[in-house]
């Protein structure tokens, strides 16, 4: 049980590293202005939304990591 729960922490501490790497890398367009108006504003949500959700799974995944830590220091004392 021990070494199910150490390396579920490792899994999720890793997908965790891999989701945050892949926020920091997506793509934001770049805003223009218009006459009285900001362009290109679609595409921008558009990419601000996708690293939200990956930074939330993100999230998500390294607290299962911590909880599974947190159960195998438990486990083994």
């Amino acid at each position: 049980m021990l070494f199910f729960t150490s390396g579920a922490s490792v899994v999720f501490a890793a997908f965790a590293a891999i989701l945050w790497g892949w926020a920091s890398i997506v793509n934001l367009p770049v805003i223009g202005s218009a006459y009285s108006e900001i362009s290109n504003l679609k595409p921008f949500y558009a990419a601000m939304k996708k690293v939200s959700i990956l930074n939330a799974c993100a999230a998500g995944s390294a607290f299962l990591s911590a909880l599974f830590q947190a159960g195998a220091l438990y486990i083994s004392h």
